[in-house]
């Protein structure tokens, strides 16, 4: 057998951000690795830990999904074939399916080895380069459960049906997904300031903050020259609408509240509106600074539009102010009742409708 390490070997392509150490953490949605390999015999060997949520993992066979599983802790060696045609060669996948779980300091996940009878191939380089930031829907929640399930753990998230990683292949590009559950870029669904993309969007992972997850890098700046997008897609705004309908935020150490409010005629407080729309316009600064050559997209609509006009105002006065012909906005389909996943987000229909949409408009400025 030989073995051959994620990291070290060349022809082991790396899917997703990680941190500077020989030993490669995958944190991110979608993050992992890919290769082409003959022989007769696949095995991959895993390193993981968690207090709370599992690590699950998918792997692909020349696009096949041959294997999701949750992982156990510590080293585990999965057996993805065996007695295969020798001569063949495969492209194989491995997907990590969940999204960082900021409450879990204990979470990682280390592909440790690939171990094989056959011998790594040659991978053709992608054609283009894709990175997506979002929310829930960008992390995948409710891909791996049907309609009417309402469960929230490791489970019920996958890449299997994911919009990004469809739009991806459409177009023989290399992904990179920066997603959490809930969040936004001015405030979380539930009016937390500090839970929001823009923050955290330098780092590798900056939201994990475990010794362990420290010690593999999710702290370390990221290394932007290292990997520049073609485009950069948003799916950030659901988080910002969904808060103004919840109760403040309250921070236990100071006690100050933190809110996105209506009007009492139950139309947006222009205070908030505009906290929304200065989040949008730094965001968009940042991201300018991070990937200078890239298109940057903003799409929304997959759970409503409620957020679509103060989206456009902002990136209207970015533009002006900064003479950037190169940001766009893009609606997605909405999300129809037959189209709907688990936890009441979209399904796989919902997904194919976006990167149908997202692909040809790529399409068209790329």
């Amino acid at each position: 057998m030989n073995t051959y390490i994620p990291g070290v070997e060349g022809n082991i392509h790396i899917l997703g951000r990680t941190g500077g150490g020989r030993e490669k953490a995958f944190f991110w949605t979608g993050s992992g690795i890919e290769f082409a390999v003959n022989g007769s015999e696949l095995y991959i060997d895993f390193i993981t830990d968690y207090d709370i949520y599992e690590q699950w993992v998918r792997i692909e066979v020349d696009g096949f999904s041959m294997i999701r599983t949750a992982l156990p802790k510590g080293k585990s060696c999965l057996c993805i074939y065996r007695n295969m045609n020798p001569e063949n060669v495969r492209k194989v996948r491995v997907y990590k399916e969940v999204q960082p779980m900021q409450a879990d300091r204990a979470g990682i996940l280390y592909i440790d080895a690939v171990e094989t009878d056959g011998e790594l191939k040659e991978l053709p380089q992608k054609r283009y380069k894709l990175e997506f930031i979002g929310d829930s829907i960008t992390s995948g929640e409710g891909l791996a459960g049907s309609c009417g399930v309402t469960e929230w753990n490791s489970s019920i998230f996958s890449t299997k049906g994911h919009y990004a990683v469809r739009t991806a292949e459409n177009l023989n590009a290399d992904l990179r997904i920066i997603s959490q559950s809930g969040w936004g870029v001015c405030s979380s669904w539930d009016n937390a300031p500090d839970r929001v993309l823009p923050k955290y969007y330098e780092q590798v992972c900056g939201l994990l903050q475990g010794s362990g997850q420290a010690e593999a890098g999710a702290g370390d700046k990221n290394d932007f020259a290292a990997w520049q997008p073609d485009a950069v897609l948003v799916n950030l705004a659901s988080n910002d609408g969904f808060a103004f309908y919840n109760k403040p935020w309250v921070d236990e150490r100071t006690g100050i509240k933190y809110a996105q409010r209506l009007n009492e005629d139950g139309t947006y407080e222009q205070e908030s509106l505009d906290r929304l729309m200065k989040s949008i316009y730094d965001f968009l600064v940042m991201l300018r600074k991070d990937n200078p050559d890239a298109h940057i997209v903003w799409i929304y609509g997959m759970l409503g539009r409620s957020m679509e006009p103060y989206i456009i105002e902002a990136m209207d006065k970015y533009k002006k102010d900064m003479k950037d012909e190169k940001v766009s906005y893009l609606q997605l389909p909405d999300l129809k009742e037959e189209w709907k996943g688990a936890n009441n987000h979209p399904g796989a229909l919902s997904h194919k409708a976006a990167a149908d949409t997202i692909t040809a408009y790529l399409r068209s400025i790329l």
